[in-house]
């Protein structure tokens, strides 16, 4: 379904977050569903909609959109009087109107187009053409030709090594772009599922996959080191033939999928031993060169392989308790209401974002306290990335009576500074939290003469958090309640639809 989603980013020029969405939605609590998709698309600030349409309206639905089409979730692209759907494992599908009406049960989500398209993504998806280009570039610089059969033979071997690689991150990850679409160009068509199926493997630490990488890098090696021996390298591909009808064997018969990368490199084998057949009368068996070519890709390889699987099994980990973590109830059972409420409410504070958010964030801060600056700061972002759900209210936690407290002055000043010109007081707080200012610059460009008021503000701040034992800062509370430690206030984002819910529930 991940893949489905992404193309329809992509089709509205979302393509840059299509990577966020998918850690986004595969760490959702409620994965696969559809209002997984939905509150990722939120939290990535992508306007949509989901909504049950009456199929008389159909024709007024945007040219394309998601669907729920027989139990499943589907692409749809509307052109002229036909419908092209595409799903996860079957690929696309042309039907008439009548037949897409018919199994549709009317339930669609649809997104605003990007107007602004980025272009970061143009890079990746062509990373495997230009990484290929400076890999031939710099082996032909250094390749000395002897015949238009030694030219071939480092064409071919270069390939054979350009598609192992992508073979090898197909297997870690599912590739895009045009990789992505050969791949996938029918519904008989899937490297996936070919390349990590278990007939793959040949033993625990051998799969298929391995063969090419080892043998077109070998390859490689082995010409640079004796640039006439090429013939060899025909001749061992002529031998490998069998392992190749196998793999033709184990696509077309026991999985029914074809595997492109991998007849990819079975032509490839299959040219190398034409070449042989035809071409090559006698040759020298140049076998020193070659062992030393295997004996240096194969532990390097082998070294690097479980790194690579490594991180993968980590990632997969990581969203897992990701997801756990996610979890709204396990969220809220961390939460602690806060005593003394009422009184909290009613003191003076600093006030940033809409009043009628219907999430507060109160931060208790000390100018001093360097979590306070990271406390500020991801409060901020919350408020800046969703301005319509949060607001932020901040309170100090000093001991007024402490004259030694050098910071004292930054606080007063603040409350000051929002009395007087509250459109100030932000920039105020950047300096300070954000900017991380000296003291002394700070106070040349904010200090201002004290209101006696001020004081007292803070002395009933302070006087607050004693009676509640809150003897540190920050102090994160979150609609009433105290957040939970065990999130980073970044974290908020994941829980925003489900404690707007909570409230309206509370206000009702």
């Amino acid at each position: 379904m991940i893949s489905i989603v992404q193309k329809f980013l992509k089709i509205n020029n979302y393509l840059s977050v299509s990577d966020d969405f998918e850690n986004l939605y595969l760490s959702h609590p409620n994965y696969p569903s559809l209002y997984a998709i939905t509150d990722s698309l939120d939290l990535l600030q992508i306007e949509n909609v989901a909504a049950q349409v009456p199929k008389e309206q159909f024709t007024a639905l945007p040219d394309n959109f998601l669907a729920v089409f027989a139990d499943d979730i589907v692409l749809v692209n509307k052109k002229d009087s036909s419908i092209m759907i595409e799903k996860e494992k079957e690929g696309k599908k042309k039907l008439s109107t009548d037949e897409f009406l018919l199994q549709w049960n009317g339930i669609v989500v649809a997104i605003e187009p990007n107007e602004v398209v980025s272009s970061s993504k143009k890079v990746t998806s062509n990373k495997y053409v230009i990484c290929f280009l400076i890999l031939l570039l710099v082996l032909a610089l250094q390749y000395p030709f002897y015949n238009f059969l030694s030219f071939l033979s480092l064409v071919v071997n270069s390939v054979g090594l350009f598609l192992s690689i992508i073979i090898i991150d197909e297997k870690l990850n599912k590739t895009e772009g045009v990789v992505s679409k050969i791949c996938t160009f029918s519904s008989n068509t899937s490297c996936e599922s070919v390349l990590k199926s278990d007939s793959a493997r040949i033993a625990s630490w051998l799969d298929f996959s391995d063969l090419p990488l080892v043998f077109f890098g070998s390859s490689l090696l082995f010409l640079h080191f004796s640039p006439g021996a090429y013939p060899i390298l025909n001749l061992i591909s002529l031998l490998s033939l069998p392992i190749v009808g196998y793999s033709i064997w184990l696509q077309k018969i026991k999985l029914n999928k074809w595997c492109v990368l991998c007849l990819g490199i079975s032509s490839l084998l299959v040219i190398q031993s034409i070449f042989f057949m035809i071409y090559t009368l006698d040759f020298n068996f140049n076998y020193k060169s070659l062992l030393q070519a295997f004996v240096i890709v194969l532990p390097i390889w082998f070294a690097i392989k479980p790194v690579l699987f490594k991180k993968v099994t980590l990632e997969q980990e990581n969203l897992k308790l990701l997801k756990f973590k996610r979890n709204f109830s396990i969220f809220s059972s961390l939460e602690k209401p806060v005593d003394l409420l009422d009184r909290f409410r009613g003191l003076e504070k600093i006030r940033l974002g809409k009043s009628s958010a219907p999430v507060t964030v109160d931060l208790i801060l000390s100018p001093s306290c360097g979590h306070c600056h990271t406390a500020f700061s991801e409060g901020l972002s919350l408020m800046r990335q969703f301005p319509d759900k949060v607001n932020l209210h901040l309170f100090f936690n000093l001991n007024i009576s402490n004259a030694d407290n050098p910071y004292l002055v930054v606080a007063k000043s603040l409350l000051q500074i929002n009395k007087n010109n509250e459109q100030k007081v932000l920039e105020a707080l950047e300096d300070w939290h954000i900017k991380r200012m000296t003291l002394k610059e700070w106070t040349d460009k904010w200090q201002e003469p004290l209101d006696m008021s001020v004081e007292n503000d803070l002395r009933e701040q302070y006087e607050w958090c004693l009676e509640n034992e809150f003897n540190y800062t920050p102090v994160k509370i979150v609609n009433g309640n105290l957040y939970p430690s065990e999130y980073e206030l970044g974290e908020l984002k994941y829980f925003l639809s489900e404690i707007e819910e909570k409230q309206e529930l509370v206000l009702v």
